[in-house]
């Protein structure tokens, strides 16, 4: 494989580290001293090799121990893990977009062979092989959206688009800060960012509502 990685852990003895090379493609955010709120969106273009944006989705050195912390999270509370009934089918959009892109992007870590709907995964760091039916749950351990998250890095949230809004309606959430998925499933934009001081007053989230609505298909931003 073309990625050395980690054996470390997130809790109690706590071995998590950087290598030099993640510390240098760390994509520091912050470009002064001082912090304000902001919509800080732009196109997802693939950068330079080597760039945490160079791939649709980043695999890197911590991906086989995060996904482990992950599945001790789970474990522990599995609530942090949540679909709808209506988003099932959203749960399988994401599952194909995951497969597909990092097997076109990491040939040497995962692989996609399909027949129609019969599809067989498979996740070599992770020693994962799946053969399933697309849109079948049955043959699945989970439901998709699970199943894939599972085995991507960063959380996910699933919003579904109604009433001019859009709804946490799914997600897999398991490294947030100070927010709770199980609070937050059904809210709306504004009602899960209305813990967040002054950012309502600039307009921050009507901007950025008014934004993810005009989002095209094909066309994803960061």
């Amino acid at each position: 494989m073309t990625i050395q990685f980690n054996d470390e852990t997130f809790y109690d003895d706590f071995t998590f580290r950087n290598s030099e090379r993640a510390i240098r493609r760390f994509p520091f955010p912050f470009h002064e001293d001082s912090y304000m709120y902001s919509v800080n969106l732009e196109p997802h273009l693939s950068l330079r090799p080597g760039s945490v944006y160079e791939k649709t989705f980043d695999v890197d050195e911590h991906y086989v121990s995060e996904m482990r912390d992950r599945a001790r999270v789970l474990s522990d509370d599995p609530l942090r893990c949540q679909s709808l009934p209506h988003m099932t089918l959203a749960g399988w959009d994401l599952l194909e977009l995951i497969m597909v892109e990092k097997a076109k992007d990491y040939p040497d870590l995962f692989e996609l062979h399909r027949a129609g709907d019969r599809w067989h995964w498979i996740n070599k760091p992770l020693g994962i092989e799946q053969k399933f039916t697309f849109l079948d749950e049955t043959t699945l351990p989970c439901g998709p959206m699970e199943y894939i998250t599972r085995q991507a890095q960063g959380d996910f949230a699933l919003l579904d688009h109604r009433d001019d809004n859009l709804w946490m309606d799914a997600g897999m959430v398991t490294t947030q800060a100070d927010w709770s998925l199980d609070f937050d499933i059904g809210m709306n934009f504004y009602e899960w960012h209305a813990p967040v001081p002054k950012a309502h007053e600039l307009g921050v989230f009507q901007r950025a509502l008014k934004f993810l609505l005009n989002l095209q298909q094909g066309a994803p931003v960061r």
